[in-house]
């Protein structure tokens, strides 16, 4: 399913709003983009508590529920479609139950139900908030969902790639160790099976073509600067005139 809603959906589609599935995760809390009908809840993330604790859930969304639908009816948000294959099939219900027996029903079996659940809470709210840090704030946010592609690259796939997406930290080896690479979100877009120790070799070429055609390149120089950027962002669809 990974494949299917990461790979084929999100990277082909980058922040289009009607083909990649990314956008449309959790809109019963969160609104990210300005064509998504506006509702009161959405008000409330103009409070930075509101959006982490909403990023706490994400694995759950991302492991449990959003797998459930697919399985019921090989079809995400109407965007992405499963294709009617069997053994595909087979594969991601084994996936599913694998997760949910070892992630969720084991741990009773071993502990106390309250260590139990714990432990559970505890994998759910940490991964999700690793996803959230390093994956989700290098599209959200004002520049990366509506870049100015009016000019002669606006077909272009790779100029969309570059134009939505956001480096981070680039020096840092600490956040490109701890984000496994995705603080060079944009050289990973375009070059998604490049293993991530790599990357910041192509930086400086990728970011000098980008500089001789006139496409933006957007880095910020720490994870602070970005995820303040991305807050701003929700805080101003936080408003019904938006």
């Amino acid at each position: 399913m990974w494949q299917y809603q990461h790979t084929y959906g999100h990277h082909s589609h980058t922040n289009d709003y009607e083909l990649d599935p990314d956008l449309h995760h959790f809109t019963i809390f969160m609104r990210y983009h300005r064509r998504m009908i506006y509702d009161k809840v959405y008000k409330n993330q103009q409070s930075w508590f509101y959006v982490i604790l909403n990023y706490t859930s994400v694995t759950f969304g991302e492991c449990i529920k959003i797998p459930w639908d697919v399985i019921l009816s090989n079809d995400m948000y109407g965007i992405v479609h499963l294709e009617k294959n069997f053994l595909k099939k087979v594969g991601l219900c084994f996936h599913y139950v694998a997760y949910v027996g070892g992630i969720i029903v084991m741990p009773f079996f071993h502990t106390s139900a309250l260590q139990a659940f714990a432990c559970m809470m505890i994998h759910m709210i940490t991964t999700g908030l690793l996803f959230a840090f390093f994956s989700q704030i290098n599209h959200i946010n004002e520049a990366a969902i509506e870049p100015d592609q009016s000019g002669k690259w606006a077909n272009s796939w790779a100029a969309t790639q570059v134009e939505t997406s956001n480096n981070f930290a680039p020096h840092s080896f600490f956040m490109h160790v701890f984000s496994n690479g995705l603080n060079m979100q944009i050289e990973h877009h375009l070059f998604p099976g490049l293993n991530h120790c790599h990357l910041h070799h192509i930086a400086p070429v990728v970011k000098a073509t980008c500089e001789e055609y006139g496409v933006r390149y957007k880095c910020y120089d720490t994870w602070s600067e970005l995820f303040g950027a991305t807050l701003q962002w929700l805080e101003k669809l936080s408003s019904a005139s938006i």
